[in-house]
């Protein structure tokens, strides 16, 4: 699991709780990826639902390594 400079500082952002809730579901994702994540066809990358925020992430499945590219509000994640 490795965080760019932005999802990090997006995330050092958020609650606490939030913060739990996102570590939480990233240990899902690192046991079995393909049932947590849903591809977002138009960037190429997944997403990952945690509560009301996403995380989009890509995932390089054969060193089997996530990748969190940014994360966000359900909101203005999709926003350009």
């Amino acid at each position: 699991m490795e965080f760019t400079e932005l999802a990090a500082d997006k995330y050092r952002k958020l609650d606490k709780s939030t913060q739990d809730r996102i570590v939480k579901k990233l240990r899902d994702v690192a046991e079995n990826p393909k049932r947590h994540v849903t591809s977002l066809r138009s960037i190429g990358a997944f997403k990952i639902r945690v509560g009301d925020y996403r995380l989009i992430a890509d995932i390089d499945w054969t060193e089997e390594v996530v990748y969190v590219l940014t994360l966000g509000h359900r909101s203005t994640i999709y926003r350009h």
